[in-house]
């Protein structure tokens, strides 16, 4: 069987060049780098259990189907990672009035008090990506992922 032949230089797709990649690229190594904080302690957590707690702790209380919204995990991650928070005393369900097999899930003090022990390391590695940057391009860096957001999320709804 021959092969088709090779595409000329301009129909290659350059993935050095391809935005959804080096984003992609970039962002799976910053999380690898955070994850090494919460990875390496006596009681670690998987990156599930701390994007969940994280999340938590921006928003709280949440459902479980507004933690799979939030953090594009799916519903089996989220479910997993609040049955062994659950069961470390770093999450509490509770049932809501008006829809019976529905929760809403917090932060217990366990789980804020393993969430507060994180956060400075967290934001000293963060403070060591922020000194890469020149002044103004965190703020701008945050202002286009926004936009990239936005534009997902509405394409998302459309």
């Amino acid at each position: 069987m021959r092969r088709p032949p090779k595409p000329s230089h301009e129909d290659i797709l350059w993935l050095a060049d391809y935005l959804p990649y080096r984003l992609a690229v970039v962002a799976t190594r910053m999380l690898r780098d955070a994850s090494r904080i919460y990875k390496s302690r006596r009681n670690p957590l998987t990156t599930a259990q701390w994007r969940t707690m994280a999340i938590l702790a921006n928003h709280e209380p949440l459902t479980a189907t507004e933690l799979c919204g939030i953090s594009m995990l799916d519903k089996v991650a989220i479910s997993r990672a609040l049955a062994q928070l659950q069961r470390r005393g770093f999450v509490a369900r509770h049932r809501l009035h008006d829809d019976r097999r529905a929760h809403h899930v917090t932060l217990t003090a366990n789980g804020w008090r393993y969430y507060n022990e994180l956060v400075p390391e967290m934001k000293r590695q963060e403070q060591t990506l922020r000194r890469l940057l020149r002044n103004g391009e965190a703020e701008a860096l945050l202002m286009l992922l926004e936009r990239f957001d936005e534009f997902f999320g509405a394409k998302g709804r459309a």
